[in-house]
């Protein structure tokens, strides 16, 4: 299955522990290949294969590690 790309802004993230627990979250979810968090930038650019995961996947996933996004 092809790999689709999706960008999430991350809001409440302030240091690189922050940073960290957001990536981890979102690695940990069936079909994310990559994630890459920008704590600079407040966002997640995440690459996953549709089917196994969902956008709605990766924000529940942000949401749970304590973070909001939109």
């Amino acid at each position: 299955m092809a790999a689709e790309s999706i960008t999430l802004k991350v809001k409440g993230m302030s240091c690189g522990h922050c940073q960290n627990a957001v990536e981890k979250a979102l690695t940990e979810i069936n079909g994310v290949e990559k994630a890459e968090v920008s704590l600079e930038e407040g966002v997640a650019v995440i690459s996953y294969r549709a089917g196994e995961a969902a956008p709605e996947d990766l924000k529940n996933a942000i949401k749970e590690a304590g973070y909001e996004t939109e």
